[in-house]
């Protein structure tokens, strides 16, 4: 009858043990999982985070384009009917110069920031 106690407290303290052991073991992996789990997070937002700034870039830069365009286009507002003549050319020739360059200028930033979607449309 001892006997039958004995084991049966022995079978009772493993298994005590073991499911002590598994819980230990199901922590340490819960930690682990939990661990890359934000790891990978974090590198999807420091992604993220890149490409709004990017964004923010190729925002101002456009905006900068924009101002120059409207500068440009607005340029010849100052000339009057008493503006020689030779001036005026000069004038709507340089106007018409920085407009291709301004042109230009937009479409190497458009290309740069979204080369597939212009790639696409093309």
């Amino acid at each position: 009858m001892m006997f039958y106690f004995i084991v049966g407290f022995c079978a009772i303290l493993i298994t005590i043990s073991l499911t002590e052991y598994l819980n230990a073991k199901k922590r340490f992996v819960d930690q682990q999982i939990e661990q890359v789990v934000t790891r990978k997070l974090m590198t999807h937002r420091d992604r993220q985070t890149i490409e709004i700034l990017n964004l923010r870039e190729a925002c101002g830069v456009m905006r900068n384009l924009l101002m120059d365009i409207a500068e440009n286009e607005a340029s010849l507002d100052a000339v009057n009917d008493r503006t020689p003549a030779d001036i005026k050319t000069k004038l709507v020739s340089s106007r018409e110069t920085r407009r291709k360059e301004l042109c230009a200028e937009v479409d190497a930033v458009i290309r740069s920031s979204a080369p597939s979607a212009v790639d696409a449309s093309l």
